[in-house]
């Protein structure tokens, strides 16, 4: 494989002709994920409050101890199976063969789901480099006729979608439990001045601890070589190296003083700003800004009614929608989702089940849909063209926008569809037909849910903050390492083509066609695979050696610096 991977540093393929001829040029997907101006991708952090996206605190075994990992990693062999060995086998007999498996929590699906997006999101930002051609919708031109052109199958590298969902997780996780409190506590009014003051107060170290390191770590890079990182075909969107140790870091600090600015404006997508060391970084105010506001929602409105709350909210969300703030809306649509689960339980059994599975799944395939709204030409793709004047007027006449309303609309339905998705379990139906009794734990767990219960889902979950923190410069380390001789190879492979278009020769040339798009597919797999283990292993190694820590003293000065709690009960 290295001699294979040697071999084709030096040769090339196309990402500026990129699929299947017919794209020239390239826009740049890599440095602003998910906005309508470019890509997409958002904040998905874990929340400290709920089992969901909680970091792993247990107590090591003393051979997966920090600096034991820290030793092995310096071996060649670490490099390559740390990740996998830890995660995989190493978990798997750190307890004793009798001890039971934790239960899984009724919220874990959302740490899931939170995970296969993080990994859609890097999926869109690596493969649209390669095949630029898949923003385009299905059908909206007779050469966008590509199976993973089509709506729901588009959702498999649709990352702009994603950060619709990285929302509304946001929205739910950060809020279900000072709701809770609001509803059931014996003295709410303690409970949630309590849980909101910590959760305001841990919220920008969650976000912000983890993104200094990274960064840090990233302009050392960039200082220490040259040509480290590799720039996109349009020859930007790399870490800037400045002309000396002192002036990098003051670059760094100014940069990062700018991203950290509670009180910077963010007005929807229009005045969107990436770290320069990390593009992607556009969505931690947008992220920073959602949670203060519903934490002020929850505030505000903690003594009301609970209908005079959900109206206020509403409202809010609405407000902000029509404003064309859409991404906030989301927020709020998390808020009201977790305030809903309260009010009418997820596994109320007042509908057939039936009944319920139909519907959960027509809403979310209805969702998928809706998240499937392509990046470019979506009025004129066949199953948009209807939806793209069905928007509110300052969406209309720009595309980004038209696609931003729906692709939210569709995750709302998504993640709704998730949450009341019924129980599905073969022993329940063998217990149902023999009519035995049906226990708590024999029950199985929500159809839809399962998709992101399972134990990679959840593993995605876990790294998914580091994921999302590093795929961009591993894209930039490896991806587009080869992606620019793999680009030139094509470009002198089109330029063959079509002199043999103009001699007569059509049938060589359909034939040469195929045989330099087979190479460049090969390629691009090998160039995936290869990017991708290199990805998953920064980002556990990141997870555990940075953000697992930055849990922690987060938890710790919000202890350490609290005062004692005197209150009249």
């Amino acid at each position: 494989m290295s001699r294979f991977l040697s071999s084709w540093r030096r040769s090339g393929s196309s990402a500026a002709y990129a699929l299947l001829g017919g794209i020239t040029s390239q826009p740049n997907h890599d440095s602003y994920p998910s906005t309508p101006s470019s890509s997409s991708t958002s904040t998905f952090e874990v929340d400290e409050e709920l089992d969901l996206g909680e970091i792993t605190t247990e107590k090591h075994h003393p051979r997966t101890s920090l600096s034991f990992r820290l030793r092995h990693l310096l071996t060649p062999h670490g490099f390559y199976i740390t990740a996998l060995y830890h995660r995989f086998i190493t978990s798997r007999h750190a307890k004793p063969a009798t001890s039971t498996p934790k239960k899984q929590s009724k919220t874990a699906y959302l740490d899931g789901l939170r995970g296969v997006a993080a990994l859609i999101v890097y999926i869109f930002h690596f493969n649209y480099l390669f095949w630029p051609i898949l923003k385009n919708g299905y059908g909206s031109s007779p050469s966008d006729m590509y199976i993973f052109q089509l709506p729901v199958l588009r959702v498999l590298h649709s990352g702009r979608s994603s950060v619709t969902i990285f929302f509304i997780i946001s929205g739910f996780v950060l809020t279900l439990k000072t709701v809770t409190a609001i509803h059931r506590s014996a003295n709410p009014s303690h409970d949630v001045l309590d849980g909101l003051a910590g959760s305001l107060f841990r919220r920008p170290f969650r976000l912000y601890l983890p993104i200094l390191m990274s960064t840090a770590i990233t302009a050392i890079l960039a200082q220490a070589s040259s040509n480290l990182f590799i720039p996109n075909l349009q020859g930007g969107d790399i870490p800037p190296r400045k002309g000396s140790w002192g002036e990098q870091f003051w670059h760094w600090l100014s940069v990062t003083e700018h991203m950290v600015n509670p009180f910077q404006a963010v007005t929807g997508r229009q005045n969107l700003w990436g770290n320069d060391y990390n593009g992607h970084l556009w969505t931690i105010p947008t992220e920073f800004k959602g949670s203060v506001m519903v934490f002020v929602l929850m505030l505000a409105f903690c003594r009301s009614k609970r209908w005079v709350h959900f109206v206020g909210v509403l409202g809010a969300g609405y407000w902000q929608m029509v404003k064309g703030d859409f991404d906030q809306t989301l927020f709020c649509v998390g808020l009201l989702l977790a305030e809903l689960s309260i009010i009418l339980p997820t596994d109320l059994k007042m509908v057939n089940r039936g009944l319920k599975h139909g519907i959960t799944v027509a809403l979310a395939i209805l969702g998928c849909h809706l998240m499937s709204y392509p990046e470019a030409r979506g009025p004129s793709s066949p199953g948009f063209r209807t939806l793209s004047g069905m928007v509110p007027t300052i969406y209309k006449g720009n595309e980004d926008r038209i696609q931003q309303f729906w692709i939210s609309v569709g995750s709302i339905l998504f993640v709704l569809a998730l949450m009341y998705s019924p129980v599905v379990s073969g022993q329940w139906w063998k217990r149902r037909v023999q009519g035995t009794d049906i226990g708590e734990d024999d029950q199985g767990e929500p159809l839809l849910q399962k998709l992101f219960t399972n134990g990679f889902s959840q593993y995605l979950g876990q790294i998914s903050y580091s994921l999302y923190l590093w795929h961009g410069m591993v894209n930039h380390l490896i991806g587009l390492r080869y992606l620019h001789p793999m680009s030139q190879e094509w470009n002198a492979s089109e330029t063959g083509i079509n002199s043999l278009v103009g001699e007569g020769f059509a049938d060589q040339a359909a034939a040469a066609r195929s045989a330099a798009l087979s190479t460049y597919t090969w390629k691009w797999a090998w160039t995936f695979l290869f990017n991708t283990f290199v990805l998953f292993w920064v980002s556990d190694v990141f997870h555990r050696g940075v953000d697992v820590y930055a849990v922690r003293l987060t938890r710790k000065l919000s202890t350490v610096w609290a005062k004692p709690r005197v209150w009249n009960r």
